[in-house]
């Protein structure tokens, strides 16, 4: 492969994003949620003992950014902080009702947004799945 189509792999790459975020930010401002706090109070839903440096990994971000995420949320009254059970030093995120709700509202206006994506079919879902994480898997070398 050329250095010209290097290029142009990474510009449809971030014509993708771009289209896919600005998707994203459609849904989740009606909401009054930004996609950073949708796809927080995803990881909390879906991993109910994790903790900020551990969602800080799964965002790829760090910890100070994450926890000021988190504290919009706490004080939205989406989430709540608890100590562990087995360890009183460390801090569980558990989502409210409140959290719960928007959670489900944000998840089926985003679908509502995506669905367009709908139309490809799933031979080729995969295909780009494949692909995708072949990349990243070269690009991590």
């Amino acid at each position: 492969m050329d250095s010209n189509m290097i290029t142009d792999l990474f510009l449809s790459f971030r014509a993708v994003n771009q289209a896919m975020h600005h998707a994203i930010w459609k849904g989740s401002e009606e909401l009054g949620l930004t996609p950073i706090q949708f796809m927080v109070l995803k990881f909390v839903d879906k991993s109910p003992t994790i903790g900020v440096s551990e969602l800080a990994e799964c965002l790829f971000i760090g910890n100070s950014a994450t926890s000021g995420i988190v504290d919009r949320l706490v004080k939205l009254g989406m989430l709540t902080r608890e100590r562990g059970e087995r360890d009183r030093r460390s801090v569980i995120l558990k989502m409210t009702s409140k959290g719960e709700e928007l959670l489900q509202q944000a998840h089926e206006r985003r679908e509502q947004v995506l669905m367009p994506l709908m139309q490809l079919e799933e031979a080729e879902a995969g295909q780009l799945i494949e692909i995708h994480n072949k990349i990243v898997k070269l690009l991590e070398k």
